[in-house]
């Protein structure tokens, strides 16, 4: 019984991490690209691949594979199912109409940040991110989920750290990562200039839930050219009230 359980387990852990895979690239992906990536066995692949074109997980093309059109209505019934993503635009629309900013929240997915609502602001940024975008976390907003992550979990993260070099050209070593992350800690906030988009300013906040979990992140975000870092640091009590709107309502 034991061995049934643990084989079931296995099936289920190759399912997603061709899921995972394939939904982490941006274009078709072979089947050797996929064995490769996920470390399994060809022929182990071509079968897991094989179940999940059938089920239309997954779509075969003459390039390689895509995702296929079964996750469209999982990702609906998330936005319809999640409470963070039914709330997050009624508090967004409001964030954006006073500020005249870009708002959103994201949450975090395994060691990444997904963008799961968002709206845009009547000046529109240099870049768009639809909804289902994944960022890091080393960088810009996502240093604020790391910072409010368990220590045993932040520094399994920062054991693999390497210095990233920023849209502003700054090299990010792991003393300044640090420095920031405590910084975090200690005002609530975080506003970074021309970290991962040349050009832009952001300034984010926690989300927590009423007893004190980390339940995402919301933030603003500003072209250069439209505000200073000083003039959106202003709006971060603004932010904060929103934040703390969005817990009020978990």
């Amino acid at each position: 019984m034991a061995e049934a359980t643990n084989n079931q387990g296995r099936t289920l852990d190759r399912v997603f991490d061709v899921l995972e895979c394939v939904t982490a690239t941006h274009q078709p992906i072979t089947l050797t690209e996929i064995s490769r990536a996920t470390g399994l066995h060809l022929a182990t692949t071509q079968r897991v691949i094989g179940q999940l074109v059938r089920r239309d997980y997954l779509k075969a093309t003459p390039q390689g594979y895509t995702l296929g059109p079964q996750v469209l209505p999982m990702s609906h019934s998330f936005v319809l199912q999640d409470r963070l993503a039914l709330i997050a635009p009624s508090v967004l629309s409001p964030l954006t109409d006073h500020t005249s900013l870009t708002s959103s929240v994201f949450v975090r997915v395994a060691d990444r940040r997904v963008l799961i609502s968002r709206v845009e602001a009547p000046n529109p940024l240099s870049y768009q991110f639809p909804v289902g975008q994944v960022l890091g976390l080393f960088v810009g907003g996502g240093k604020v989920m790391l910072a409010h992550a368990e220590e045993e979990d932040r520094e399994r993260l920062l054991a693999g750290y390497e210095p990233v070099q920023m849209a502003n050209g700054r090299v990010q070593d792991l003393d300044a990562l640090r420095a920031d992350l405590e910084q975090i800690r200690e005002t609530g906030f975080f506003l970074a200039e021309s970290e991962r988009s040349r050009d832009s300013l952001s300034t984010t906040a926690p989300i927590w839930t009423p007893d004190d979990t980390l339940l995402g992140t919301i933030n603003l975000v500003a072209n250069t050219g439209d505000m200073s870092k000083g003039d959106l640091e202003g709006h971060t009590s603004t932010l904060l009230q929103a934040s703390r709107r969005i817990t009020s309502q978990m």
